[in-house]
């Protein structure tokens, strides 16, 4: 009929439905190229990330050292911590480092924490020395309330009481069976130090060498205060030169021997 459309008639080039196609067609690509730039992006971020914890600005700047006590060397503490200046600090593990420096006989514990953007910071408790221990061949060490061996000194510390033993291993290594004479030694007054040579350990517990050789049985106490004020008595009561031995195992009754034949 007139004015009808031919049957099959579609619409001219560039009407709606033609516009509809080809708009489809674009979306998928428009995806595709969203997606590389995300991926493109992403990859430069973590490509920059690892570039600057490589730098120059995230590196080791300084180590600091602060240790409770004064015998080890700082220098010494940073070397064994394996820390070196310029490292990244990504790159410090505070819990492998802090085991390193607990190798060390002195330190007691030991903590490092990384302070960013580049501070490194160690911190020790030293070990205390207690006693001179002294063992058959002569060899002198320091220990600490635990037995560890913490030094092998030129000469023993003044200050300090001595036992005996019958062998000393190398610097960290612990001494066993030294308990009792741990106790006596820490039970050692000021004044009792310049009577008392050594503590040797005995089948009945723990004996001191006085100076001019005198033995004092001291037994097996609690703690062995009672034991030490009742031979701080007898001492500041007898001529020494004149005594063989003293017991006071039993420091309510202390016993001493004395030499009659040279005393009278």
């Amino acid at each position: 009929m007139d004015g009808q459309p031919p049957v099959g008639h579609v619409g001219k080039p560039g009407s709606l439905d033609e516009a509809g196609v080809g708009s489809t067609e674009e979306k998928p690509a428009v995806r595709r190229l969203w997606w590389v730039w995300s991926l493109l992006v992403l990859t430069v971020l973590i490509v920059g990330a690892f570039v600057a914890t490589r730098s120059a600005l995230l590196d080791v700047d300084e180590v600091l050292v602060d240790g409770v006590g004064g015998r080890l060397d700082r220098l010494l503490v940073v070397e064994v911590s394996g820390i070196r200046k310029g490292e990244p600090m990504v790159g410090v593990s505070s819990e492998a480092a802090a085991r390193r420096v607990a190798t060390l006989p002195w330190v007691a514990e030991a903590k490092v924490t990384r302070d960013w953007p580049g501070t490194v910071r160690i911190w020790f408790m030293e070990r205390q020395a207690v006693v001179n221990a002294v063992d058959l061949m002569g060899r002198w060490a320091l220990l600490d309330s635990s037995a560890t061996v913490l030094e092998i000194p030129v000469i023993p510390e003044a200050e300090l009481p001595t036992i005996r033993v019958d062998r000393l291993g190398p610097a960290g290594t612990r001494i066993t069976g030294v308990g009792p004479l741990l106790e006596a030694a820490s039970a050692v007054t000021a004044d009792l130090r310049a009577w008392i040579v050594a503590l040797v350990p005995t089948g009945s517990g723990v004996r001191a060498e006085l100076v001019g050789g005198v033995d004092a049985d001291l037994g097996r106490g609690d703690d062995y205060r009672d034991e030490m004020r009742s031979l701080e008595t007898v001492l500041s009561r007898v001529v020494l030169g004149c005594v063989v031995s003293i017991d006071v195992s039993i420091h309510e009754n202390p016993v001493v021997r004395r030499d009659e034949v040279r005393c009278g």
